[in-house]
């Protein structure tokens, strides 16, 4: 049956039917396509702690030993406390509808050396879900704030044993959130360089709040501590600080001033010799991002930051190294 909801449709003002355990619909008077969001409340789900404390401290001593940390960390590395926590994320789903209309350009250049431009109009249709999820709490120092793994076993009844951090943000904040994010990477996936017109419209599908087990790992290196955090299902590293190591600094310092001023010292010589601007110029802007990239590593480099840190320049920087300088749906049930 049809029941009617007290409101006007915002886009023309026309009464507004809709059936009973429906969200979606579009204005009978002028088309629009619109959300109804009853207030029946966040659904709430909890997934079981399935690692023990033996696990989760061998998986951080096999993390100590992994990228640039200080070679010494696993015999030198006092384990002081391991215990888990529960915290809370927000869950979302976001559809976006719509189109999204523009061009893009291409250069033809002739055999005189003229360049024209031509504007191929672009046309796309959106209509794709987006999910996203979000930290619901303070994280403190941890650096988790965004929920990697959606799979897991539902169960409230480890809330009774592990310490559990309340939620204290905002239900519509993040809905709001979500809806902006959505947006823009609806824009991104259209691909339309050049956006003339669009009518997209951001639509909130779904919110739940899920309260994930974290393991809290504190250790003592030298006279300093440091931390990192388990994912209670998984058995995965999410996030943690750790010491660098000075011989990997020193190298670095090393290897990277030379090769920076190998490089561009070479483009310079070569792309002059050449006649030829641009690969000089290629070449000086190269061995200045290594430079400052081997800077960066030297200053920071005493310590090495994996996770979602605010501060995670000597982990980016650590993980371009090794790259030798090159330049979100599980089902589950409550």
């Amino acid at each position: 049956m049809s029941i009617s909801v007290g409101l006007n449709c915002p886009a023309c003002g026309g009464a507004i039917q809709i059936s009973e355990g429906e969200n979606v619909l579009n204005c009978n008077y002028c088309g629009s396509l619109l959300w109804a969001e009853g207030d029946a409340g966040v659904m709430t789900v909890a997934f079981r702690n399935v690692q023990g404390r033996e696990s989760v401290l061998r998986v951080t001593e096999e993390w100590w030993r992994k990228g640039l940390k200080a070679r010494d960390l696993r015999t030198k590395g006092k384990l002081l406390e391991c215990y888990p926590i529960y915290l809370p994320f927000w869950s979302t789903t976001t559809r976006v509808a719509g189109w999204i209309c523009g061009y893009e350009e291409r250069h033809h250049t002739d055999r005189n050396g003229n360049t024209r431009t031509e504007r191929i109009p672009k046309e796309e249709m959106v209509l794709h879900d987006y999910r996203y999820t979000n930290i619901a709490c303070d994280p403190g120092d941890l650096g988790i704030k965004y929920l990697r793994n959606m799979m897991g076993e539902a169960s409230f009844a480890d809330f009774e044993s592990i310490p559990t951090f309340e939620s204290t943000t905002s239900k519509d904040d993040m809905v709001e959130m979500s809806k902006q994010n959505a947006l823009n990477d609806a824009r991104s996936d259209a691909n339309v360089p050049h956006i003339t017109f669009e009518k997209v419209t951001a639509i909130p599908k779904q919110i739940s709040q899920i309260f994930y087990p974290v393991w809290v790992v504190r250790y003592s290196y030298g006279e300093r501590m440091y931390m990192a955090t388990v994912d209670g299902v998984t058995g995965k590293v999410l996030s943690g600080r750790a010491p660098g190591d000075a011989l990997y600094q020193s190298l670095a310092m090393t290897g990277g001033t030379s090769a920076g001023g190998l490089i561009a010292a070479a483009g310079l010589v070569i792309g002059l010799g050449m006649g030829e601007g641009a690969l000089a110029i290629v070449g000086l802007v190269a061995g200045v991002v290594i430079l400052g990239f081997t800077y960066r590593f030297f200053r920071h480099g005493s310590e090495i930051s994996e996770g979602d840190f605010d501060d995670k320049r000597s982990s980016d920087l650590g993980k371009e190294l090794r790259k030798g300088l090159k330049f979100n749906m599980g089902g589950f049930r409550i």
